[in-house]
């Protein structure tokens, strides 16, 4: 039985309490958030039996195996840390933090204390990526050469926008949203990232003082190049968008949420892949579980959540520099 334990009940926490009631072989000890009054409502739909607004209660219980990191994203480096500090195992909401120094803190304390630290990547664990996964390790469209990824949609909620999304609590736009897309670019590709480049406008976002649509071109040592599209300025709001391609040596693989289909065109012709979403909060949190049951590494580590946002960070430096950004 895995003992766990939440950190933030914001909007992005129900999500993740869903998929922990999901699971089988766990147990919900408490809820922490710096509303009392939401993290007792979290705790009571969780079903678990401890509400509070001080992190480090749970923390300081040895009723808890893990910890689940649902908080804005610039305080995740302080609860983290204390989290492996007291032996926690670390489940954390992307992005891993909103700076470098931020992320090494995290990924330092969880090794120097023997903690499985995981992060919240969740479009890895849709339908859609896992089939383009298998395509490419499976060598169906050969070794990846191109990537074009476009997604968006629009502000849903303009006032939650702009209190949430701000550049000194989640790092801004590029890397709330970005993150995502980068890591997917890195995980299909499976090569190291060299430079990025990033324009941007704001498109109907001027009141928030932030942009909100972006396009970014990133650069792999093995010559690959993904095209990175990404926009919160579709109007109508909730017209949600995906529509990926990535080129092979030997084929291409394409994927969109237009009639929800996933194809691989190669030699042997089309190739219907299957429905194109999945929740991928349930997949995700049971993979960590399985990771704490098994003692297996966790499937996002540290390290490739970094990089994701020290993609997303650079994106933001070359927006304001006009220039490519190089990676260390």
């Amino acid at each position: 039985m895995v003992k766990i334990a939440m950190i933030g009940a914001g909007g992005v926490a129900r999500n993740h309490r869903i998929a922990w009631k999901q699971q089988k072989n766990v147990h919900a000890v408490g809820v922490a958030d710096i509303l009392r009054e939401k993290a007792t409502s979290a705790a009571a739909d969780l079903g678990a039996e401890y509400a509070t607004d001080d992190y480090m209660d749970l923390l300081s219980s040895t009723d808890v195996d893990a910890v689940d990191i649902c908080t804005t994203e610039n305080t995740h480096a302080d609860i983290a840390v204390a989290a492996a500090e007291h032996g926690k195992h670390i489940l954390i909401e992307k992005p891993i933090a909103t700076t470098i120094n931020d992320a090494d803190r995290i990924i330092k304390a969880a090794s120097d204390n023997n903690i499985k630290l995981m992060i919240g990547q969740t479009h890895r664990f849709y339908d859609y990526s896992i089939a383009a996964k298998e395509a490419i390790t499976d060598g169906e469209i050969g070794t990846p050469v191109y990537l074009h990824y476009s997604a968006g949609g629009g502000f849903w909620n303009q006032d939650w926008t702009g209190n949430r999304i701000s550049p000194g609590d989640t790092g801004g736009n590029i890397v709330t949203n970005g993150v995502h897309i980068t890591d997917l670019c890195n995980w299909w590709i499976g090569d190291k990232p060299i430079s990025v480049y990033c324009q941007a406008l704001n498109q109907t976002s001027a009141h928030l003082k932030m942009n909100d649509y972006f396009i970014f071109t990133i650069k792999y040592s093995n010559g690959a190049i993904a095209v990175v599209e990404l926009s919160r300025a579709n109007i109508p709001r909730t017209n949600q968008f995906r529509s990926i391609l990535l080129l092979g040596t030997d084929g291409q693989l394409s994927t969109g949420t237009q009639d929800e289909s996933q194809w691989v065109d190669n030699d042997r012709g089309l190739e219907f892949l299957g429905p194109e979403y999945n929740h991928g909060f349930t997949r995700m949190i049971s993979e960590f579980v399985d990771c704490l049951e098994n003692n297996i590494p966790t499937p996002v580590s540290g390290e490739d959540a970094k990089l994701a946002l020290e993609m997303c960070l650079a994106a933001e430096e070359s927006v304001e520099t006009g220039e490519v950004v190089y990676l260390k």
